[in-house]
């Protein structure tokens, strides 16, 4: 991957029809950050990143994800609605939300296991890291920065998003519906997120 920089390009308005696609995230600070780099990037959809706020439980995601919805008037039939949730906290927990999006068929879950660090390192990286605790999120995050130099940047590193996508899609196992460690549903959510910005995410490489 290359030197990490601070992309400045100017951030579009959203057109009057734009729609909305919310990303309902399970941290307070990674998460949210990476997403919001492509908020802007295209008039033709608003990207709203939700952070975890006062916890982080499924529960507390759900009230968070009906309060946006509410707050933005968000239209069952047009927006889109995707929680970002890893499956080293609350693996017993998880079936909750995931009962929650039967009733909500606009609603999405993009689960990693162990962390959301599995989906950033195959932006940078093909094949399973040589990790001795593949499915322990603290064997993830001082992992990142060895292979990324400076770790990971959400000012620059989520334009390789296509990367990730090819890259974690390839390796994807599921064990029912958790994928299995080392694996991410992340390259769903970013399949269906990717034609949406693609044209301005080119033009925005060819400026680089």
């Amino acid at each position: 991957m290359p030197k990490p920089i601070k992309f400045t390009y100017e951030k579009k308005e959203p057109f009057r029809d734009a729609f909305f696609f919310i990303v309902v995230c399970e941290g307070k600070s990674r998460e949210p950050d990476y997403f919001r780099f492509f908020d802007g990037l295209s008039s033709r959809v608003k990207i709203v990143a939700v952070e975890s706020g006062t916890g982080s439980a499924p529960r507390l995601l759900i009230e968070n994800a009906i309060a946006k919805e509410e707050e933005l008037d968000a239209r069952s039939e047009r927006d889109r609605l995707w929680f970002v949730i890893d499956t080293d906290r609350w693996r017993k927990q998880l079936h909750e939300i995931r009962q929650e999006c039967d009733h909500h068929p606009h609603w999405h879950i993009a689960q990693s296991n162990p962390c959301f660090e599995v989906w950033l390192y195959f932006h940078a990286k093909t094949g399973l890291p040589r990790l001795q605790n593949i499915a322990q999120c603290n064997s993830w995050k001082p992992y990142l920065p060895t292979i990324i130099q400076g770790g990971f940047n959400p000012d620059f590193h989520p334009i390789a998003i296509e990367a990730a996508i090819v890259n974690s899609k390839a390796l994807y196992v599921r064990n029912g519906y958790f994928p299995e460690p080392g694996s991410t549903q992340l390259w769903q959510l970013g399949e269906e997120l990717l034609p949406l910005i693609k044209k301005d995410l080119d033009t925005l490489k060819v400026k680089f």
